[in-house]
């Protein structure tokens, strides 16, 4: 199996640039996700390395092999397609044999293959079906069975579970993780979906307007994001971002804004400055009477084993977790503590998360 190797990759069109000095490592039979919003782009960067399009500078390298000016047929790759791209008129069976029809494979050895990946994909009696008379969840493995009978040494993957419903696409996240590590194919999954990239993928890219702002597995992202954009991207609910000032007062630190003021400890910092405090819903808590910061219940989500409250104080709005079902109601008093080590803080020149841990 290959790694997929990034250099220094940009693309345009026209004057617009699309990605901007990309650099990136795949190691061989990594799960690697891809991750980000609309236009960030994350689909133009696997187009690229399927050789769907032209690279304007830079390069991109298949194992060793550097494969900017190859064609698609000759990376070896195998790429399914957000809307799957089967061919209405032809089954399951001539779907998923049409790749080898047209490497000139003999018919008893395209038989023998397309029954064998089908076999392992599950969809064995489905193969005399034609696309439209199979579920969705069927034709996204049909598409899946197409690609692999190639035998490709890299796996690309473009949003393939957006066309499923909500129980389908959680069943479909568990059978693609379990198949990519059973075949140890190098595979790089596309999508916009934070909760796809954390539970399925080895290692996670997230890309935001053409460049990327952290490489990471999906525990270091959601506790240690590099900056605002990808605390904010990463988690559901977000991480909750509050606009403030850190000062030091006495031998501690200390932030605050027109509506919280919060102790920060003993923290590495040279000179106040202005950032913004980041920290998770599950680290805010509620506190006793007379303790925490009072507030004012806004909104209330049960979502049976935990909820999210959000709740103002003053200007500022926070979402916090509590587990199990809670007796507060909108429009209800109640006061909050936030657990210390919890909080980020992120620069307001250029935010990126500060280096702050007390000495």
């Amino acid at each position: 199996m290959s790694e997929v190797v990034i250099e220094n990759l940009t693309k345009k069109f026209g004057k617009t640039v699309v990605l901007d000095h990309v650099d990136l490592k795949i190691d061989a039979k990594e799960y690697f996700v891809l991750l980000g919003p609309s236009g960030s782009g994350k689909t133009t960067l696997l187009r690229l390395i399927a050789g769907l399009e032209d690279v304007t500078d830079g390069s991109i390298y298949i194992g060793e092999k550097k494969v900017n000016d190859l064609l698609p047929k000759e990376r070896n790759i195998a790429m399914v397609f957000q809307n799957y791209a089967l061919y209405p008129h032809l089954n399951v069976f001539d779907n998923i044999a049409l790749p080898l029809r047209v490497r000139g494979w003999s018919k008893d050895k395209i038989r023998h293959k397309v029954r064998d990946v089908s076999e392992r994909l599950h969809i064995l009696s489905l193969l005399e079906k034609r696309p439209k008379q199979i579920s969705g969840g069927e034709q996204q493995r049909a598409a899946l069975a197409r690609a692999l009978v190639r035998d490709p040494t890299v796996f690309l993957l473009d949003e393939p579970l957006s066309n499923l419903d909500a129980k389908l696409r959680v069943e479909a996240r568990a059978f693609l993780k379990k198949l990519q590590k059973e075949l140890g194919i190098t595979t790089i999954f596309v999508t916009h979906d934070q909760a796809e990239a954390t539970t399925m993928a080895t290692k996670v890219a997230v890309l935001n307007r053409g460049t990327i702002t952290q490489v990471d597995d999906p525990y270091e992202l959601y506790i240690r994001p590099n900056d605002v954009f990808t605390a904010g991207f990463i988690g559901s609910p977000a991480m909750n971002l509050v606009r403030g000032t850190a000062k030091r007062v006495g031998a501690e630190w200390e932030f605050f804004n027109e509506d919280l003021k919060l102790g920060l400890g003993n923290l590495k910092l040279d000179a106040e400055r202005g950032v913004s405090m980041g920290i998770r819903p599950e680290h805010i808590r509620l506190a006793r009477d007379g303790e925490g910061l009072g507030c004012t219940v806004s909104n209330v989500e049960p979502l049976g084993s935990i909820t999210y409250v959000t709740v103002n104080v003053g200007k500022t709005s926070l979402v916090i977790q509590l587990f199990g079902k809670s007796d507060l109601e909108t429009g209800s008093s109640t006061r909050i503590e936030f657990d210390k080590d919890g909080i980020l803080l992120f620069g307001d020149d250029d935010g990126k998360r500060l280096d702050v841990t007390g000495t």
